[in-house]
């Protein structure tokens, strides 16, 4: 395994945590829905839109696998590596009060908007 494929795993271990902890990636619209709409707990909310986001994967797989897309032996080490992050943010989460997550999450949500602009900026 070289250098990079370790740093890359583990970015992805950082990845699963910060989507076990905070819900994030498409729950980013789907946790403040269930949390200020839908009347959820944090945690529920954290915990609902991850299995909305693992069945809406699941079904996009499907469709690219079928068109011959998909890289498993790349697309099941970043998953292992999120699955295990996780779990892991998960354990955690489940210590951590629901407006401190809630914060966290909003702060998740600055930094990635912040990232994507500066992406999108570098890029034009």
């Amino acid at each position: 395994m070289g250098p990079m494929l370790i740093v890359v795993v583990g970015l992805s271990v950082v990845v699963g945590v910060s989507l076990g902890l905070l819900g994030g990636g498409g729950s980013i619209l789907v946790v403040p829905l269930l949390t200020y709409l839908g009347g959820m707990e944090p945690r529920e909310a954290i915990a609902s839109s991850l299995f909305v986001v693992g069945v809406t994967s699941l079904v996009s797989l499907l469709q690219h696998a079928r068109a011959g897309r998909v890289r498993w032996k790349t697309g099941l080490l970043f998953g292992a590596a999120g699955m295990v992050g996780a779990f892991g943010g998960g354990l955690v989460g489940g210590h951590i009060p629901g407006p401190v997550l809630m914060v966290a999450f909003a702060l998740m949500m600055v930094a990635t908007a912040a990232a994507m602009l500066r992406a999108r900026g570098g890029a034009g």
